[in-house]
C-alpha cells in the first residue's frame, strides 16, 4: 500500500512533468521524422498484380512446402523487384529531366529539392 505522502508526490511529479513538456513543446516545437524517404516509385496495376501473385504463391508454398512452389516464389520475387527498380529508374529520369529542362530560371528550387532528398527529418517551425 502507498502512503498518502507518496501518492501526493506522484501526483505532483506528474503535474510538474506534464507542465514542463507542454512548455517545451510550445517554446521549441516538434520535429517530425519523414516516413517516406523519396516519393519516386509509382504504384500501378502491374506492380499490384505482381505482388498479389507473389503473395498467392508464397501462401501456397507455406501450405505445401514443395520445392517447385519455392522456386516459383523466388522467381516472382525477382520479377517484382526488377519491375519496381525499372519504375523507380523511369520516375527518377523524368524527375531529373524536368529539373534539367526548367526554362523559367527556377534553379534555386531545383537545388532545394536535391538538398531535401537526403534529409531524414523535417522542421515544422
Amino acid at each position: 500500500m502507498r502512503s498518502p505522502c507518496s501518492l501526493s508526490i506522484t501526483v505532483e511529479w506528474q503535474t510538474l512533468n506534464n507542465t514542463l513538456l507542454q512548455a517545451v513543446n510550445e517554446a521549441l516545437g516538434k520535429r517530425k521524422k519523414r516516413r517516406h524517404k523519396r516519393c519516386l516509385i509509382l504504384w500501378n496495376e502491374d506492380i499490384k498484380n505482381l505482388i498479389e501473385n507473389k503473395k498467392k504463391v508464397y501462401l501456397r508454398y507455406l501450405t505445401t512446402r514443395s520445392e517447385t512452389d519455392k522456386i516459383e516464389y523466388k522467381r516472382l520475387v525477382a520479377i517484382a523487384k526488377r519491375e519496381a527498380r525499372k519504375i523507380k529508374r523511369q520516375c527518377w529520369e523524368t524527375f531529373v529531366s524536368r529539373i534539367e529542362h526548367d526554362l523559367h530560371g527556377r534553379q534555386i528550387n531545383a537545388y532545394k529539392i536535391i538538398q531535401n532528398l537526403n534529409r531524414t527529418e523535417k522542421d515544422n517551425l
